[in-house]
């Protein structure tokens, strides 16, 4: 088999999976709603459609749809380790700022 067709097959097989996925995610979702809600919340009852639409929303506003890994860049990487390294800790620059705190302010906790 050729790359190509390779490719295709590999494409094919990862969408019927995906599909499969949803479609179970979407049952789950179904019978977890159907269970819970309407009896806690008074919500009415939602079908398979429903659900996977839930689910497809919820994606989409919470971010769990990242395809493509994205690989941070090398200035980036190397800025970060010189400031943390310059800086140092965070634990330091928290208690110097903590000991900074006015006289007549209260410590954090204390009644």
């Amino acid at each position: 088999m050729s790359d190509a067709a390779g490719l295709v097959v590999g494409l094919i097989a990862g969408l019927i999976l995906g599909l499969i996925a949803l479609a179970i995610l979407g049952f789950i979702l179904q019978w977890l709603w159907n269970t819970t809600l309407p009896e806690v919340l008074g919500l009415n009852q939602i079908t398979v459609v429903q659900a996977i639409k839930i689910l497809l929303i919820s994606s989409i506003l919470f971010g769990g749809h990242r395809v493509v890994a994205v690989q941070p860049s090398v200035e980036k990487s190397v800025e970060t380790k010189e400031n943390s390294s310059a800086s140092g800790s965070a634990f330091k620059r928290l208690s110097e700022s903590s000991s900074k705190r006015r006289a007549d302010e209260p410590a954090i906790g204390a009644f």
